[in-house]
């Protein structure tokens, strides 16, 4: 018997497989389990990483910072003394050229409340131009955003709770019940304070002990319902103003420097502004809920204010109708809107300063796009250790049957089967065993991810738990994503690899003497 023909080979390794079939079966559903794993794991942590990107660029960076070089170079420290002035003319510039842009003056100092103090970061800003280019200002969970003119403030949701402001989300029942004392001025409006809020059952002590807080009078958290209406908000929110709870101070550092020159010496002017807070800020990217709070640009220009006298610490630029979902790409990187600004300058006759340049989100987001790499990778280094492990199992599977085929393995290659058609059918047998898996596996991990993909999984709940996060960008809902080059791919990398570990165990048992494997029992 002279076997020549590859599909002779492949049906003897088919015929193989259906006669053992539980091992087939099993082997098939470990590399079913180890793609799908691997399929929903990448494709979820790629989607955090995308959206995490997304609310960089659409909630805290823009796509790029014009600004002063050595406002950049001194970042982490926020010099707001590395200044510049006639940002209109540059907005202008920018506008003609299809970019849209907004001022921003930024500052550190503290907040006080009648209630404590915290340190926070300002943000001066021009509400409308804000609004254009990014997207935090739609996320008012709390009364409103800021308006030109007026001394207010909005808060990040984590500040406002550090200096008790705006409407509690989460206060315990003695906290409540001092604040309706305070607030109420009739028993209907103490009954319509309560009805806002539901009693949670169980909570945890300072010491991670689940305890029934029920049972422990005064001590219930209370959650602000979800469900409460739009009207029933505002009008706590102005029950709450008319107590004085919203006004704030701002206690603030006014850094001066006589010029652009690096050397020269920074005099700083303490300040103070009061102010009311009339919004609070929860949206789905981190920064802005945190010890943020955004302020009118232009109460911030003369003595009442900061004295800045038309200075901002940079322009926030992004692209003319981009959607929100695309990531800034070429057209919104730094060589190209400075040969843009440079553009538009030359058309109204003037040209770029030297100590300018532009910065995109990536140069800012350095160290945190090193973190999610890391985050993104250790994951799938385990997954596909998974993977290997199957391979492994393969392996396994693949040398049991051909020690329990030695004598069936002399009696083909008496018949006139070579060492190389040996190899390459129990290379087959093991290629369809993966092909198997990989295409379960691509099933499978593609109906896992369908749900995340559209609806995401939401992490709101696990605020309390996790106030720092877990090192991805946003703070609600994560989606995944689709990676078909992965999904493909992953398919096929098993597929070939559960063929090639087939060849080491196949050439040990062709090495045997025909005789001796027509003698094993």
């Amino acid at each position: 018997m002279k076997l020549t023909s590859i599909w002779e080979l492949k049906k003897i390794a088919l015929r193989n497989l259906a006669r053992h079939k539980v091992k087939t079966v099993l082997t098939s559903l470990a590399i079913m389990v180890s793609v799908a794993v691997y399929i929903f794991l990448n494709s979820w942590l790629g989607g955090m990483a995308i959206e995490s990107r997304r609310n960089i660029v659409n909630f805290e960076q823009g796509a790029a910072r014009l600004q002063t070089n050595l406002y950049f170079e001194h970042k982490d420290e926020m010099p707001s003394y590395e200044n510049f002035k006639n940002w209109e003319i540059y907005k202008e510039a920018l506008d003609n050229e299809g970019y849209i842009s907004a001022p921003r003056f930024t500052f550190t100092g503290t907040l006080f409340s009648s209630s404590g103090s915290a340190p926070i970061m300002f943000f001066g800003i021009d509400p409308e131009a804000e609004k254009q280019v990014l997207r935090y200002a739609d996320y008012v969970d709390f009364g409103r955003f800021v308006q030109n003119g007026n001394f207010e403030i909005v808060l990040g949701t984590i500040a406002a709770e550090k200096l008790k402001v705006g409407i509690p989300s989460r206060p315990y029942r003695k906290e409540l019940e001092e604040l309706i004392s305070i607030t109420a001025a009739t028993y209907e409006e103490e009954e319509f304070i309560r009805s806002l809020y539901d009693v949670t059952l169980v909570t945890k002590d300072p010491f991670g002990i689940n305890v029934d807080f029920k049972s422990v009078e005064g001590n219930e958290r209370m959650v602000l319902k979800r469900s409460a209406s739009k009207s029933d908000l505002d009008r706590y929110w102005n029950m709450l103003e008319a107590t004085g709870r919203n006004n704030v101070r701002v206690n603030a550092f006014i850094e001066i420097k006589d010029s652009l020159d690096e050397s020269d010496k920074v005099y700083r002017i303490n300040q103070a502004m009061d102010l009311s807070v009339v919004g609070v800020i929860n949206s789905p990217a981190p920064l802005p809920n945190g010890n943020t709070a955004f302020l009118p640009l232009d109460i911030l220009q003369d003595e009442a204010g900061m004295m800045l006298e038309g200075a901002v610490t940079e322009l926030i630029i992004r692209e003319k109708g981009v959607p929100d979902s695309r990531l800034p790409g070429k057209s919104e990187s730094s060589l190209v809107i400075t040969d843009a600004l440079k553009r538009g300058l030359a058309a109204m006759g003037l040209s770029m300063p030297d100590e300018l340049g532009v910065y995109t989100w990536q140069d800012y987001m350095e160290d945190y796009l090193s973190y999610e790499a890391i985050q993104t990778g250790m994951p799938q280094v385990l997954a596909f250790l998974l993977l290997l492990l199957s391979f492994l199992g393969i392996s396994n599977t693949i040398l049991l049957a051909i020690i329990e085929r030695t004598k069936e393995i002399g009696m083909m290659r008496a018949m006139g089967m070579t060492d190389g058609q040996m190899v390459m059918t129990y290379m087959l047998e093991a290629g369809f065993l993966g092909l198997m898996g990989s295409v379960l596996g691509i099933i499978v991990g593609c109906i896992i991810n369908y749900p995340i993909v559209k609806y995401g999984i939401d992490f709101t709940a696990m605020g309390d738990l996790m106030p720092d996060g877990i090192g991805f960008r946003t703070t609600a809902i994560f989606r995944s994503s689709w990676n078909i080059a992965v999904i493909f791919g992953s398919g096929i990398i098993a597929t070939l690899l559960s063929s090639l570990v087939a060849i080491l165990p196949t050439r040990r048992a062709v090495k045997k003497p025909i005789t001796e494997s027509l003698r094993f029992e």
